[in-house]
């Protein structure tokens, strides 16, 4: 029995022995195999997915922008690549259950000349995840989805996957998992892994402490090695600044957080403490609040702000840096003697004595046939007076070696008569690029203008014009609505503040890119101009730099409008804008408008704000010009609902006004100069029912004294001369009035009917009538015999417009009714004139305009589309039309002699605007 027992026994202990091994195996657990072992210290880029499902759930959120970015052709393939993982995860799922939860690192590193790749690398929790990867693609051969092979590379198996659309190369190293479509990148990670690597280095596992578990992927930037991937997209020209862009820092590492259309990036920057990187500057330094946007044109479409705690300190380790780099050092020192020998002053101790710390370099509009023009430097100063006793020395010792005066280097850019700016000739064009370095060398110095408490240095004459009429029209970015909301989502202090709108400055690629890379983003270029603007901050952060990114995505692509001019108001504008007389200068007009804080402002043709006045309310109706004192002066006349205003040029109150009604106002003043010899009389409606009458100086006229009215009246009174019968007519909702000059019932009326509140309207519809409409849109004419008929031109809604005019020349009126998004004409038999629809609803009362030749046109404004239309009485849209802006607009000429029209408008942004219609 032993005989048998023995040999039974010792099988037994060899299966269990086998058993235990292979179960032991299959399930022995990895242990500090860190995928960031395997990424070669090469790397310039590293992408961490903190967990795959999460990852792949928010690039199929559906949101405008993703949306947008999947129809994208140079993206197909990464796309392609996540539907693809998607598919395969709800087909198998050991691979779901094995990957889905994984942090997932992808390594991008560059192929050949122009190519790049990557390398991705995840942690296996055991071998049996290991079996169950390459199960699964030998399933895939199995079933006729690919062919497997595997080779032996420095003891490692390197499997090669060939599929019907392409192939890829993985293995598994120390509990590592490698992917690559790269044979060499697999090879190269199973090297890494066994060799000093990302990990081993203090100041990486620094920056990965930093790290927040919460977003949805990480960046990781190794600034020493960017640049070989940067190189790839830019100019020849550009590479070499672009290779210098290393010593900016180490490694940066950045927490990316998306939501919706936006993304948030944000993380730290890490340098040695010498000197040997650009951000080592700036460790002595304290975030700042940021004001230069005060200062920089709402047209800025790039800027870099260096804003500083002490700028003297900032010079004293700008040099250190610059020793280290060498000739850099020693040709900045050559300059700067230069111009001490010349200036008799050092330019930084000049710097340090006038500036107040904050610097920024911007660009304004790129144009597309030069985009090297419209570059700024600006420097904000302590006092303007200071800087120029200190400047305007240097500026004339310069001169005289160029045998001039220094008032042969000034010209005067005149705003208006009594606003002018002097601009000089600036001999040192280098002058940013000296301060700040080769970032700031963008911009050439050729011209100075001080501004408030501002140096503004521009590369041509005609630019720093055009900024100067900028910041004196306040169209700052501290103004614009759009910049406004996007800063808030910045952080509160920085040093450094760089900020692009990539809508504005999309031209800057056809300088900066190679050809090839600038045609896939021209190819593209409606979907980069709805990516708004980028954000990036820099601030000092115990002993690293805290970066603060922010992107917008706007799914709503608006294209910059082509303005004469732009003059930003306190808030959006709330009354029609008018164009009216300069009794001073009768060449040329002035705009009056008010804003929804009750400011009324008198604008120039420059777009200059003369003046703003704040009023109590709103102005109800036209503001109007009367000559009270018959001299040719000209004032304003207005009212809001407590108050009848009579206003002169210098925004001053003339005479008894303002007057104070005897009960609220209903509607807007009406202006009567019976016999043209400026015995004007003002009329109001009031809440009471009752219309009062005002002599010109504002008292109430004592032979006026109508019967109140059986309801409110509303619209403007009208005033109307008929066959040598003057007429003044108005009407409540049932009723219509026409009264004589004291306010008796000259025609009385029998055709009664529910207004729609539109205006009435004198009309030739064989003779001469009033006409409005009732609710249901049929038109009512009123005879001045007392006889009344309709007109029936179809059913409209009560909420419709409706204008009288002779649109086609014909001495006959003719009717515009706007409802819903539809514009209508018709003759003033129901003949149908003409009929437009529009991509919104018309939100305000078409108003006509009449042109040279007795061209009419209608204009129409789509206040939730913020556009404006101009159609002509076809129904075509006139040329270039639509236009940005949201409110009532006025058509004329701002200068006599003109070859153009100007139409003024508000915009939703708080903007106001000045096109040129041709």
């Amino acid at each position: 029995m032993r005989k048998f027992l023995l040999p039974l026994l010792v099988v037994l202990i060899v299966a269990l022995g086998l058993t235990w091994y292979f179960m032991a195996r299959e399930t022995t657990s990895y242990s500090e195999n860190s995928a960031f072992q395997s990424i070669p210290v090469r790397t310039p880029l590293v992408v961490e997915v903190p967990e795959l499902k999460s990852f792949l759930r928010e690039c199929k959120s559906g949101n405008p922008m993703t949306e947008e970015l999947r129809g994208a052709e140079f993206l197909k393939g990464f796309w392609k690549d996540i539907d693809d993982i998607e598919n395969l995860m709800s087909e198998d799922e050991t691979l779901r259950q094995t990957i889905q939860s994984k942090s997932v690192l992808i390594a991008f590193n560059p192929e050949g000349k122009t190519g790049v790749e990557a390398l991705f690398a995840f942690s296996l929790k055991n071998r049996a995840e290991r079996e169950g990867m390459i199960s699964f693609f030998k399933q895939r051969q199995q079933a006729g989805s690919g062919k497997l092979n595997k080779r032996d590379y420095d003891g490692q198996e390197i499997y090669h996957f060939q599929g019907p659309n392409g192939g890829c190369y993985f293995a598994e190293s120390k509990g590592i998992f490698l992917l690559s479509r790269n044979a060499i990148f697999v090879e190269e990670g199973i090297r890494q892994i066994s060799s000093e690597n990302l990990l081993t280095q203090d100041q990486f596992k620094q920056l990965y402490s930093t790290v927040s578990s919460s977003s949805t992927f990480n960046l990781f930037v190794n600034q020493k090695k960017i640049s070989v991937l940067l190189e790839r997209v830019v100019t020849p020209e550009l590479r070499k600044f672009i290779r210098e862009f290393a010593n900016f820092s180490d490694w940066n590492e950045l927490d990316v957080t998306a939501k919706g259309n936006e993304f948030w990036l944000n993380g730290f920057s890490f340098t040695a403490d010498t000197y040997d990187n650009f951000l080592s500057v700036l460790r002595k330094q304290e975030g700042q609040r940021f004001h230069m946007d005060e200062a920089l044109s709402s047209n800025t479409s790039l800027f870099i702000n260096f804003n500083l705690d002490s700028y003297s300190r900032f010079e004293e380790d700008y040099v250190e840096f610059l020793k280290k780099q060498g000739s850099d050092f020693y040709n900045r020192e050559t300059s700067l003697i230069n111009f001490e020998k010349t200036g008799k002053k050092s330019l930084t101790a000049l710097f340090g004595e006038v500036s107040d710390n904050d610097f920024a370099m911007a660009f304004g509009p790129v144009l597309q046939n030069d985009p090297t023009q419209n570059r700024f430097f600006i420097a904000k100063v302590k006092s303007q007076s200071a800087a120029k006793e200190l400047i305007l020395p240097i500026l004339e010792n310069f001169a005289k070696v160029n045998k001039k005066t220094l008032a042969e280097t000034e010209s005067k850019y005149q705003l208006q008569k009594d606003v002018a700016y002097s601009i000089y000739e600036f001999p040192v064009k280098e002058l940013a690029g000296l301060l700040f370095g080769k970032v700031f060398s963008a911009v050439d110095c050729n011209y100075l203008c001080f501004y408030d408490n501002y140096l503004i240095f521009a590369n041509n004459e005609a630019a720093l014009k055009s900024y100067i009429h900028d910041l004196v029209l306040s169209s700052t970015l501290a103004k614009d609505v759009n910049f406004r909301k996007f800063h808030q989502q910045m952080a509160s202090r920085s040093s450094v503040y760089c900020y692009i709108n990539f809508s504005k400055a999309f031209n800057l690629g056809a300088l900066y890119m190679n050809e090839e890379s600038f045609a896939t983003v021209k190819e593209y270029e409606q979907l980069f101009r709805k990516f708004y603007a980028l954000g990036w901050q820099i601030a000092p952060n115990s002993g690293a730099f805290l970066n603060n990114l922010y992107l917008r995505f706007d799914p709503v692509m608006k294209e910059e409008p082509q303005t004469v001019w732009q003059s930003k108001l306190d808030t959006t504008v709330s009354i029609k804008p008018q164009i009216v007389t300069n009794h001073n200068d009768r060449m040329n007009k002035e705009v009056i408008v008010q804003d929804n804080k009750n400011n009324l402002y008198l604008i120039n043709k420059e777009g200059v704000r003369l003046w703003k006045i704040k009023l109590s309310e709103k102005i109800l109706g036209d503001v109007y010009q009367v000559d009270l004192y018959r001299n040719g002066k000209l004032q304003y006349l207005f009212n809001t609902k407590d108050k009848l205003y009579l206003i002169d040029r210098n925004g001053n109150h003339v005479g008894k006004f303002p007057v104070a009604f005897r009960a609220p106002a209903t509607n807007g003043v009406a202006v009567c100069d019976y016999d043209n010899n400026k015995d004007y009389r003002y009329f109001v409606a009031c809440e009471n029912k009752q219309i009062y009458g005002y002599d010109r100086n504002g008292s109430l006229v004592e032979g006026w004294k109508p019967e109140k009215t059986d309801g409110t009246v509303t619209d403007q009174l009208q005033h109307f001369r008929v066959d040598g019968k003057d007429y003044i007519v108005c009407a409540d909702r049932y009723k219509t009035y026409i009264f004589d000059r004291q306010g008796s019932i000259r025609v009385k009326t029998t055709d009664n009917f529910e207004h729609s509140g539109n205006n009435l309207y004198l009309v030739k519809a064989g003779q001469f009538a009033l006409a409005t409409t009732d609710v249901k849109g049929i038109v009512h004419l009123q005879y001045f015999n007392g006889e009344s008929k309709t007109v029936d031109l179809g059913k409209f809604s009560s909420n419709h417009f409706f204008v009288a005019e002779d649109l086609n020349n014909d001495g006959q009126s003719d009717f515009v009714i706007a409802d819903g998004k539809e514009l209508y004409a018709f003759s003033d038999r129901g003949k149908d004139i003409m009929d437009r629809e529009f991509p919104s609803p018309i939100t305000n009362r078409p108003n006509i305009y009449t042109f040279s030749g007795n061209n009419k046109k209608v204009g129409v404004v789509c206040k939730g589309e913020n556009r404006v239309y101009l159609v002509n009485s076809d129904g075509k849209l006139y040329n270039g039309f639509p236009l940005q802006g949201n409110t009532d607009f006025s058509i004329g000429y701002m200068t006599r002699g003109n070859p153009y029209f100007n139409l003024l408008v508000g915009n939703e942004d708080n903007s106001f605007f000045n096109y040129k219609v041709d």
